[in-house]
This record gives structure tokens, C-alpha cells and sequence, in this order.
């Protein structure tokens, strides 16, 4: 997939830092089978990692889902929504790129991470435990690919992080709706999460939507859902990069029903967002560094042990186009 990318007005592994220029864009350089076959073969890349850098100072709650995150400097008010909108436990994987910490800047990147930490900490409610994980630099990559963003691996630090029995993983830049928090831990859906998750083989896909306009708020609340997706304010995320990754969900049937739906019955493109039993699922795969059909061999691990795709009701993520 690596070469239709360029059919593509913003490089999404570089985040448009390449300008769509071909010469400095290292992308461009896989343009034979040999450097192809490297860059799928890339070993992970051993970073200098902290976990568990920053603890709550309250104890966790006796049953909690500890949302997994991970995200970039840039993305720390991304990171307080995503706090100020989940009551439980949250573990986020933090990137320092290494312009984040070149002199001075190392003291100024760390005083935001620990004020954003005491605020949320503040507030009782959020239990934030923030890793690290430092960014490899030109001089210190083995190879080109090296220096990209490793979205797997900072998945797999937060993840090991969390010590509650489920999570759910998102990206940064994904709200989770109105008292979802709240739904999984209220009985018995507690109850019935946990059995289904550890005895039963389930996981379950979020319904994962973006806003595309800067001007419109952001969804909230199910109910707000048919006019929005109905006008296009707001549809599934990635509908027109990639739609099989999250529109399997199917919607409007989800709309429709207030009761919990599956098994799904989806396609080889469908990588959704997930919540499961954090001893069943697997880990990411740190070698793709990047961005863009980065969950596909997680989902296809996921089917491969046999876990299946369910729907919670009235519950789902949103983030702005990104």
C-alpha cells in the first residue's frame, strides 16, 4: 500500500512535512521490491522508554476500563479532553520528538506534561498514569524509517500500563461520548463485559466518527447522531481515506437499536478502535512506524484467535478530521 500513498495529497506517514515533495519524502525512495522488502521487514526500534512517568495520586476504582491512548507533544489539549470526558483510569504513551527535547527544550516539554497531569489530577475523577517514549533522531536510526512516528509501539506502552482487566484503545485525538465511562461499569454491564471479554472471545469495535468542519462542536451524545450524519457534519471515521477500516459497524442499524449488536460479520480492511479483556488481546506491531493502516495486522490477529466483533449501544468516539 505503501505506493498508492503518493496518489495522496498529504504524505500520511510524514503528516504533510514532506510537502509532497518526492526528493525529501524518504517514501519515495521505496521504489523497488528490495527496499520494500526492508521496510516490511524492520526490526522495532529499541526507544528510551519511562512508563509509568506520572501516577494518579488516587487510588483506582474497584471496577474500572482503563482507556489506553497515545499521542505527540502537540496533541496535550487533545489529551485534557480526552481526560476531562473519561472518569476511570487513563494510560497515555507520550512522544518526545527530538526537537521536543533539544536543550532547553527538554525542561519546557516536561513542565507541560506534569502541569497538564497535576490539573487532571486535580479534578479526582480521571485516575492519568503518562509514559514516555523518546523519538529516534537522524544520527541515532539504523534505518530512514526508523525516525517515524512509532504510533505501534507507543500503543503497546500504554497498554502494558494499564493494570485493570479491561481497556479500551483509542488515538488522542478521540472523545469518548457522554458518560461511556460510566455505561461500562455500571452493573451488569461490568459484568457482562468481563465474562464476554475473558470467557467468551469478544471484543468490541467502537463506533468511531469525525467531525471534518473546525466550526461545528463535537458530537456528545447519541441522540444528536441521525441529523449529523444525515447532513455529513459529521460521518464514520476515515470514510474517505479508508472506508473499510471503521464503516463494517454499520451505523444506521447502530442507531436503531439500543441493544448490543453482533457478532459483526466484516471484511480483511476492517481495523477499528477496541475494547476487550486486556490479557486476550494482543499487541501492536511495533515494526510499522507511521501512519495509516496501522491497527490492519492487530485486526487480523484478532480474527485469527478467534475473538469476534460486537457493537456496545449508544456509545462511540469521536475526534475532529486530523
Amino acid at each position: 500500500f505503501c505506493f498508492l500513498l503518493f496518489l495522496l495529497p498529504v504524505c500520511i506517514f510524514c503528516e504533510g512535512e514532506c510537502q509532497g515533495d518526492k526528493e525529501t519524502c524518504f517514501l519515495e525512495s521505496l521504489d523497488s521490491e528490495e527496499r520494500l522488502s526492508e521496510a516490511f521487514n524492520a526490526n522495532a526500534v529499541p526507544y528510551k522508554i519511562y512508563p509509568d512517568f506520572l501516577k494518579p495520586t488516587k487510588q483506582s476504582y474497584p471496577k474500572d476500563v482503563t482507556l489506553c491512548t497515545q499521542g505527540s507533544i502537540d496533541r496535550l489539549e487533545r489529551l485534557r479532553d480526552q481526560a476531562l470526558s473519561w472518569h476511570g483510569s487513563l494510560s497515555v504513551a507520550l512522544y518526545l520528538a527530538p526537537k521536543d527535547v533539544e536543550g532547553s527544550n527538554h525542561d519546557r516539554t516536561l513542565a507541560l506534561i506534569r502541569q497538564l497531569h497535576s490539573d487532571i489530577d486535580a479534578l479526582g475523577q480521571c485516575r492519568l498514569t503518562i509514559s514516555l517514549l523518546y523519538g529516534v533522531g537522524n544520527s541515532e536510526a539504523k534505518e530512514e524509517f526508523d525516525t517515524l512516528y512509532p504510533i505501534n509501539a507507543l500503543r503497546n506502552v500504554a497498554v502494558r500500563s494499564a493494570k485493570t482487566d479491561l481497556i479500551m484503545v483509542i488515538d488522542v485525538d478521540f472523545v469518548p461520548s457522554e458518560n461511556f465511562w460510566e455505561f461500562c461499569v455500571s452493573e451488569p454491564m461490568y459484568t457482562h463485559l468481563l465474562h464476554g471479554a475473558t470467557n467468551e472471545g469478544r471484543v468490541w469495535a467502537l463506533v468511531s466518527l469525525e467531525v471534518h468542519d473546525s466550526f461545528l462542536p463535537m458530537p456528545r451524545h447519541w441522540s444528536a447522531l441521525p441529523e449529523s450524519l444525515r447532513n455529513r457534519s459529521v460521518v464514520v471515521a476515515e470514510a474517505y481515506l479508508n472506508p473499510a477500516a471503521h464503516e463494517p459497524v454499520g451505523v444506521e442499524s447502530w442507531l436503531a437499536t439500543d441493544e448490543e449488536a453482533g457478532p459483526l460479520s466484516v471484511g480483511e480492511g476492517f481495523e477499528p478502535l477496541v475494547l476487550g479483556a486486556r490479557r486476550r488481546l494482543p499487541l501492536y506491531d511495533e515494526r510499522f512506524r507511521g501512519y495509516g493502516w496501522d491497527k490492519t495486522t492487530h485486526a487480523l490477529q484478532l480474527r485469527a484467535l478467534g475473538l469476534r466483533y460486537w457493537l456496545l449501544p449508544r456509545c462511540f468516539v469521536a475526534a475532529r478530521y486530523h
